[in-house]
Parts: C-alpha cells; sequence; structure tokens
C-alpha cells in the first residue's frame, strides 16, 4: 500500500475517532430520546409546494427543571407509511416549564399526502441554567 492510501485510511480512522469521542463526551448531558419524546408535538404537517420538501410544525416543552437545548428530528412518510425523507431542527434556550416551536424540512421532495412522525428528540441542558 502506497504512502497516499496509508494517509487515506489514517485520516479515515481519525475522522472515526473524533466522531466517537464527541459521541461519548456529549452523553452525560444529554437526557435519552425517551425521556424527551413526550415533550415534542406536531401541529401541522405540510407536503412541499409542488411535490416540493415537506415541512412540519410543533413544539417543544421543557418539562425539566433547567434551560435546555433540543434536536428534533421528524419523518416524512407517504400514504402507504413508507418513509421518503426525515429532516431535524435545533431548538436552543427553551426555559424549563415553557414551551418553544420548531419548524422541520424534509431534506428531499415528496409527491402527494405528507404523515409527519417525531423520530427522535435529544435534550440537553444549559450550564448552569
Amino acid at each position: 500500500m502506497g504512502d497516499e492510501a496509508h494517509m487515506r485510511t489514517y485520516g479515515r480512522l481519525a475522522a472515526v475517532a473524533a466522531v466517537a469521542a464527541i459521541a461519548v463526551l456529549g452523553l452525560g448531558a444529554c437526557s435519552s430520546d425517551s425521556d424527551v419524546e413526550a415533550e415534542a408535538s406536531i401541529t401541522s404537517c405540510t407536503p412541499g409546494p409542488d411535490n416540493g420538501k415537506p415541512v412540519a410544525e410543533g413544539q417543544l416543552t421543557n418539562s425539566s427543571s433547567k434551560s435546555s437545548n433540543y434536536s428534533v428530528r421528524v419523518g416524512f412518510y407517504d400514504a402507504s407509511d413508507n418513509r421518503v425523507t426525515e429532516g431535524a431542527d435545533v431548538v436552543t434556550d427553551v426555559e424549563s416549564g415553557t414551551a418553544s416551536p420548531f419548524t422541520v424540512t424534509g431534506v428531499g421532495d415528496m409527491n402527494g399526502p405528507v404523515v409527519c412522525k417525531v423520530l427522535g428528540v435529544t435534550r440537553s441542558a444549559n450550564p448552569g441554567g
């Protein structure tokens, strides 16, 4: 294997290690999906204009005792319950006991009727919040 191939392999391994380290470090500060999915609700689900990207709007309710940041992932399904696309939104600084809106746009285009489902929610408490 030449030097260039070794460098590509090393670069890939370094990237995987960095992502794994970030994920492990972040676990202590985040709540699991099952703890916070009930805190997200979809209030509207609309197909994109001219068979474009669908949009889901909803509310996050912070039932924790600290100001928190959220990441919400939504799947967009067709009439046969096939997931066609998905998207995510990040909402920051949601105070304890309050609600904040989110908007998720699918990354891909979609035809026809659409059904939106929350796929996952993560919450991380703000330091000192």
